[in-house]
């Protein structure tokens, strides 16, 4: 499966492939031609003139890859086949404000409008989404139950790059928006606490995806737990799961309050005013599809022996032609200190290859780069 979107959504014109190991029976890379490519970036001894040569066996291609410190990785002598890889895929569960003040101003027509363009934008194919309108039904002040709130009215679906009807999921979410009338006051916490119900029984069941909720209000709480600090442990536990929250505050909405909700989350808050909704919403939305989601990869399982985590690189030459460099691992997102590296999500059963913050920023504002994931080299240490 691709994910254009994303590509998109960061600017980055990359292929993504992956080098699977296979160890030759020589060390040089005989029993097989091929070109070889200086790819270190390093100290002194980082880089390396990769060999090319010529026998009777198959094709190969040799890399020689430097790391920080210098380490140089031949990969003529432990990789052979290529494969392409995956990113993550992405599923949001939209909690959406239908509260009587999104009544006001214009709000609840240009931010209902937003929601279809994003919705219709052929970037968001193969985006998971699952729609939640509050208060609604029993998602409401008074009953406040979290069970109703984490039933979507519309179920999650994959859109395509298909306009509606011919993208279902599309008119689908088209209709439910069509529907709904804003009235009722702000039940947030059963909001928020039903899409977290929902999204981390959906990742029990898909692990590799990416799964987040997206509060959008334009008020404080209003109905249910009314407590901030309340509401951010609702986040929070979520987060635990691995489910991160982030918040879209349109005009009306404290910006205090839904950061505190978004922080606890593991997310980002995006605010809109008044003057241009419509298109300040989508841009939120389209930013929130990005923000470092692209930066997690999956691990497919290789077509040619086992899958061995201590022996993964992950190789980046920028655009036009730059110096390519090979960002070191680090045991967990904290050990990223700010830096470039990369992590597991998971080290003692690796299922994805996690890009750190600053990795992520690095190839997200290159929009000609290039990422690999190569397996079979020993792993080269942040």
């Amino acid at each position: 499966m691709q994910y254009p979107w994303v590509m998109k959504s960061l600017g980055l014109g990359c292929v993504l492939a992956l080098l699977a190991a296979c160890a030759p029976d020589s060390p040089n890379g005989s029993g097989g031609s091929g070109a070889g490519s200086n790819t270190g970036a390093g100290s002194s001894t980082g880089g390396g003139n990769a060999g090319g040569g010529s026998s009777d066996g198959g094709n190969g291609a040799g890399f020689n890859i430097g790391g920080s410190g210098g380490s140089t990785v031949n990969t003529m002598e432990c990789a052979s086949e290529s494969i392409e890889a995956e990113l993550a895929p992405l599923t949001m569960f939209i909690t959406f404000d239908k509260s009587g003040s999104m009544d006001n101003d214009n709000k609840w027509v240009n931010s209902t409008n937003a929601l279809k363009a994003f919705f219709g934008d052929p970037g968001a194919a193969d985006l998971e989404v699952a729609l939640r309108f509050f208060p609604e039904g029993q998602c409401n002040e008074n009953s406040c139950s979290v069970g109703a709130c984490a039933t979507p009215n519309v179920d999650v679906g994959t859109l395509t790059a298909d306009a509606a009807p011919t993208d279902t999921q599309e008119a689908a979410l088209i209709a439910a928006i069509n529907a709904q009338d804003p009235s009722g006051p702000t039940p947030m916490s059963a909001a928020l606490e039903g899409g977290i119900a929902w999204s981390s029984a959906y990742l029990v069941n898909n692990p590799t995806h990416k799964v987040v909720v997206i509060l959008v209000t334009d008020g404080e709480p209003n109905g249910c737990d009314e407590s901030i600090s309340g509401i951010s442990n609702i986040a929070a536990s979520g987060l635990l799961d691995g489910v991160v929250t982030y918040t879209v505050g349109l005009a009306g909405s404290n910006e205090s309050q839904l950061t505190q909700i978004a922080t606890a989350g593991g997310g980002s808050s995006f605010f809109v005013g008044n003057g241009n909704t419509e298109d300040e919403l989508l841009a939120a939305l389209q930013a929130i599809r990005g923000e470092l989601l692209a930066c997690e990869l999956d691990i497919p399982e290789p077509t040619m022996g086992d899958f061995n985590p201590n022996l993964v690189n992950v190789e980046y030459t920028p655009g036009g032609g730059g110096t390519p460099q090979t960002f070191g691992n680090v045991p967990n997102e904290a050990a990223c200190a700010g830096g470039n590296g990369w992590y597991y999500d998971n080290p003692a059963d690796p299922q994805q290859i996690i890009l750190c913050p600053g990795t992520c920023d690095t190839v997200q504002a290159d929009a000609e780069g290039a990422i690999r994931v190569v397996l079979g080299c020993e792993t080269i240490p942040g």
